[in-house]
């Protein structure tokens, strides 16, 4: 599909942010069609990141959400010029530790021959939202990843043991009803868990 949903093209945005650089970091980001609709939406701790890191991890995320939607040409936009200027190439990178968040990123980017540019903070509001919603562990209403997790990602390895393949692999244990998932840390319940209720009729 290329970059297209539903006739439209569809955009991508990512933010990330730490609190105390590095501290407790969050990512946020979102794809929406050509009106503005938002059709997949993330807001994922991290744990302890520089703010740099979070940015990464936070396109890294939703660039793995576009390939594993079959998308390409989606027109990625983040306002960390850092990021933008590092995976395009224009800038060099300094940081070692940043090296394979960048080679990641571009390999994902030429994977789904997506774009990526800078736009102000001021255009990039609710990534940055959904950043902090990840950081504050903002749970009413909306939650995060709250799209139902699709059956077909799960693999099972052994003794009801499965494996949630997505941005990040997850283990899930459908006989104890326990996952390695951050929102089944907080929660005790996630939407991997769910899925594979509903794939076993468990």
């Amino acid at each position: 599909m290329k970059g297209e949903y539903a006739g439209g093209l569809v955009h991508g945005f990512f933010d990330g942010a730490s609190r105390g650089n590095p501290g407790e970091a969050g990512a946020g980001a979102l794809l929406i069609d050509e009106c503005g609709e938002a059709l997949w939406s993330c807001a994922r701790p991290l744990g302890r990141r520089t703010n740099n890191e979070a940015e990464y991890e936070a396109l890294i995320i939703l660039l793995e959400e576009v390939r594993s939607r079959g998308l390409d040409g989606v027109a990625i936009k983040g306002d960390s010029s850092l990021v933008v200027n590092q995976v395009t190439g224009v800038w060099k990178i300094k940081e070692p530790r940043l090296r394979p968040l960048a080679e990641r990123a571009a390999a994902l980017l030429t994977d789904t021959r997506s774009t990526l540019s800078w736009v102000p903070r001021e255009e990039n509001r609710e990534a940055d939202r959904l950043s902090n919603q990840a950081l504050d562990g903002d749970i009413r209403g909306r939650t995060p990843d709250s799209a139902p997790f699709p059956e077909e990602r799960l693999e099972l390895v052994e003794g009801g043991i499965y494996i949630a393949r997505g941005s990040e692999d997850y283990a899930v244990d459908a006989v104890h009803g326990a996952c390695t998932c951050p929102s089944f840390q907080r929660r005790r319940s996630c939407k991997h868990l769910d899925a594979v209720r509903r794939l076993t009729g468990g």
